[in-house]
């Protein structure tokens, strides 16, 4: 997928760059635990704890989120990998889902209890990946893991309904409703409460596809489903990729989640959220229909950063979004971004809606203080996820005081998930207001795909630095053994540069084994492949390059770094050459034996 997008940048925005801006807002977990002293309830009766599973719009894909969503919430715990509970919030580069709307209303109606959020929902995934026995595409077996997080949370808590939302993977399939009766049954059998409420939803209408699995197929989980309900997605509205619900959309169909809930376990409950439910629906329809392109565009809206401005991506330092109230083109407010403990290479951006096909001018101001490079950006995906879209619009490296910036630019119409963003190198500050964006028809056959082509310089391999991610760094999720298991975990307390590295450890026993990440458009590409590595335990720590045909046959397998023993953080570096027939190409970070190894500051440079 990589090339070269922005002309005239030299490369500073690859094309992997602008994926990795809009691929994380649909497949990051919405809840996400921050560090804090939150303390799970002594009474269990008194920690009510509710399930999230299916696929990507119940893992958080909705934007905008929410300001209620953006601070931590300490009436709302969620569950960590390390079975830990710590206060909910949505985070930077995080979308919202259903469940954050339907826990921080239960919460709200039930004074005194603390609400328990075990998020088990996958983007892209279907049925029989979450179902019981089911494998995901690394082998991990999501079904066994979320039961092992239900078994701890049932220590000092009460679990009270499942929510699921699943099905833009299956909607064709005719018995999909007596696979999900198979799934609650097994869900309810294994918690050991037949009677758990059981909530499904249905996909957006905004779809055409999704018509028959609303119609014919979901509503049949309730007459063969017991205890089980569908929330309605009436007039609910999307992103403009017709898959992913908006962020206002989600807070309705969270609070309709909650309703069928109330309707079947606590009725009284129900008739006392019935106008919460209207009101709050009238409103957040009310924001749909307000979003024409770009929401929120003078920064009036928002707490600690502007309403909208979710998206955050960096590889290198960390990047920051604040909502200025005191240096702004026009009041109340502008976005303002700065890195954060040293020089940053990241973005902030924002949804655009229903631009694909579209000609854009767009007019806005902008502020630069010490940036060496500040852009303002579009990108796209197509609807596989692949970069339909990347594109400088605005160059405002020399704007030291309010500068009024125009462009005008046709949208790929197949660019479907489009977002606007403001994107940054070096150490500073940056400050962007007043968003003017006005859409019209292309003059004829403007708005063809964009083919770009590779920058040298371009650092190919995404969060090297592990700074994004939770419990496991965000990109490097996949795993393979050969023999034995292993964990890949995002580590804050042993690094070579802050905030994290990966730690690759042995589970149980020797491994043999990896933990990778896809170079997208390396193939035929001369790259500088470096980083730092540490050992403790294991035979050989290693590090690699594999590149496969379309049929996943190995072409050429790349030894970049080998070291036998324990050893302390050693820097590697290696030129090597990529064949050009190379399909896939994957950064694999090795262990051998039993033991634990951490890797760091990885970069995957670009030569030619």
């Amino acid at each position: 997928m990589l090339k070269k997008v922005l002309q005239g940048i030299s490369g500073l925005l690859s094309k992997r760059t602008a994926v990795a801006i809009l691929f994380t807002t649909f497949f990051c977990v919405a809840m996400v635990s921050i560090a804090d002293d939150t303390k799970v309830p002594a009474d269990k009766s008194k920690f009510h704890i509710i399930v999230l599973m299916g696929q990507s719009n119940m893992a958080g894909s909705g934007h905008p989120v929410l300001p209620e969503y953006v601070k931590a919430d300490p009436n709302v715990l969620m569950m960590g990998n390390d079975m830990k509970w710590t206060a909910s919030r949505v985070y930077p580069g995080g979308g919202m889902g259903p469940g954050n709307a339907f826990a921080r209303h239960y919460a709200e109606l039930h004074p005194g209890i603390t609400v328990g959020v075990i998020q088990a929902a996958r983007g892209g995934r279907g049925i029989k990946e979450l179902w019981k026995g089911g494998k995901d595409r690394d082998g991990a077996p999501n079904y066994d893991n979320l039961m092992a997080k239900v078994k701890e949370a049932m220590k000092v808590g009460t679990i009270k309904a499942i929510l699921w939302h699943q099905g833009e993977t299956d909607c064709g399939d005719a018995a999909y409703v007596d696979k999900l009766k198979t799934l609650a049954t097994d869900v309810r059998t294994d918690i050991g409460d037949q009677d758990l409420a059981f909530i499904a939803g249905e996909l957006g209408r905004y779809a055409t596809w999704t018509s028959n699995f609303n119609t014919n197929i979901i509503p049949k989980a309730k007459t063969e489903i017991p205890n089980c309900s569908v929330a309605s997605s009436e007039k609910l509205m999307d992103l403009g990729d017709k898959v992913h619900f908006s962020g206002f959309s989600c807070e309705i169909l969270g609070s309709r989640y909650l309703m069928e809930y109330l309707a079947m376990k606590e009725p009284q409950l129900a008739v006392k959220f019935k106008p919460m439910l209207d009101d709050l629906t009238a409103k957040m329809l009310a924001k749909d229909s307000e979003w024409v392109t770009v929401v929120n565009p003078s920064m009036t809206e928002g707490e600690t950063k502007p309403l909208g401005w979710d998206g955050k991506w960096s590889s290198k330092g960390s990047l920051e979004p604040v909502r200025d109230t005191k240096d702004f083109a026009s009041a109340p407010a502008s976005l303002r971004v700065e890195s954060v403990g040293g020089p940053v290479l990241g973005s902030i951006s924002t949804p655009l809606k229903e631009v694909s096909g579209k000609k854009l001018n767009i007019t806005c101001k902008m502020k630069n203080s010490g940036f060496s490079k500040c852009f303002l950006v579009i990108t796209g995906l197509d609807g596989s996820y692949k970069q339909a879209l990347n594109k400088e619009l605005i160059d405002a490296k020399d704007a030291k005081d309010w500068t009024s910036f125009s462009a005008e630019f046709v949208v790929p119409s197949n660019a479907v998930n489009d977002r606007l963003a403001i994107l940054v190198e070096g150490e500073g500050k940056a400050w962007l207001d007043d968003i003017v964006i006005e859409k019209s028809a292309p003059p004829a056959g403007a708005a063809s795909s964009e083919k770009p082509s590779v920058a040298g310089g371009t650092n190919i391999a995404l969060n090297g630095n592990m700074s994004e991610g939770q419990d496991n760094p965000t990109n490097w999720t996949s795993v393979w053994t050969s023999t034995g298991k292993l964990k890949g975990i995002r580590d804050t307390q042993t690094f070579k540069s802050g905030p994290a590295s990966i730690r690759i450890e042995s589970d149980g026993g020797p491994v043999k084994g990896s933990v990778s990440q896809k170079l997208e458009g390396a193939a035929g590409m001369k790259l500088k492949v470096k980083g730092w590595a540490k050992c403790q335990g294991s035979k050989t720590c290693s590090a690699g390059i594999g590149t496969f045909d379309a049929s996943w046959k190995m072409i050429k397998w790349i030894n970049v770094f080998a070291k036998a023993g324990d050893f302390d953080w050693t820097q590697f570096e290696q030129d090597v050459e990529i064949p050009a027939d190379a399909v896939t190409v994957n950064l694999g970070l090795g262990i051998d034996g039993e033991g634990s190894e951490w890797f760091d500051d990885i970069e995957v440079i670009v030569v030619k």
